[in-house]
């Protein structure tokens, strides 16, 4: 049975998509796909060949409502639908991790998927699906509090950010924007604008949206640098301002 999405309006949507500091019910969301352990029987099979794109990071954004993804680049496999819009109606733009060829000559893409566990992918046919070139990245180093902006690799901005306490620490790994969220007023808990992401809290999962984490702004001018938020990243208004261009998909790498 088709998992229900719950969509939501107003203030509401908007908690749904932020690990905010106000606890509610986790959004409903399809299960992640992860690969099973290869049977034995299968283990000498030849492995299909990769195929590349061309240089750099790339998403693929569906037409449709779903979005069926495999375990395995295979017709074969269970597959499972994967909501290609979030609870704000926007579109979403899935990064590409890899690619693949089926023994009948098919492409599928491997998808990082927006859903618990962190770092889950799912198998999809290339069919149907526009390939965009993702321009843009976000690297986070926890370690400076520091997020850097690159296009085309290119270093464009650098600001000082606020992070996770040491009870509710940033997630660490590759995500990418999954919502982009514009707030009402600048002194608000999110500040001028927030950027859901992809991954959520490793510790947290009954709050809004399951406990999915985000980059937003802060009026605070002490929060950046210093270890503040449930998870989230904090980016002071004046420089939230930059981020709040980022086109969903963009890829946000986040490490120690």
């Amino acid at each position: 049975m088709t998992p229900r999405w719950r969509w939501l309006a107003g203030s509401v949507a908007l908690l749904a998509v932020l690990a905010s500091c106000v606890s509610g019910e986790e959004s409903h969301r399809p299960p992640s796909v992860r690969a099973d352990p290869v049977p034995r029987s299968e283990a000498t099979r030849s492995t299909p060949p990769r195929v590349h794109l061309d240089d750099g990071a790339h998403g693929a954004v569906s037409a449709g409502d779903h979005l069926m993804v495999t375990a395995r680049p295979s017709r074969g496999g269970t597959s499972l639908p994967l909501a290609t819009r979030n609870p704000l109606g926007q579109r979403l733009v899935f990064q590409i991790v890899g690619t693949t060829k089926d023994e009948r000559d098919h492409l599928w893409l491997q998808l990082l998927t927006p859903e618990r566990p962190n770092g889950s992918t799912g198998w999809t046919r290339r069919a149907g699906l526009q390939i965009v070139h993702l321009h843009h990245r976000v690297e986070i180093d926890l370690s400076k509090f520091e997020l850097r902006h690159f296009r085309d690799d290119k270093l464009i901005d650098r600001f000082n950010v606020g992070i996770g306490q040491d009870q509710f620490p940033t997630p660490k790994g590759s995500f990418y924007i999954w919502a982009r969220v514009p707030q009402p007023s600048p002194t608000g808990p999110y500040g001028i604008y927030a950027l859901g992401i992809s991954g959520f809290s490793p510790v947290l999962s009954d709050w809004p949206g399951g406990g999915r984490a985000a980059i937003h702004g802060t009026a605070v001018a002490t929060d950046p640098g210093t270890k503040v938020s449930h998870g989230c990243i904090r980016v002071f208004n004046d420089d939230m301002q930059m981020l709040a261009r980022l086109p969903m998909g963009t890829p946000v790498i986040i490490h120690r």
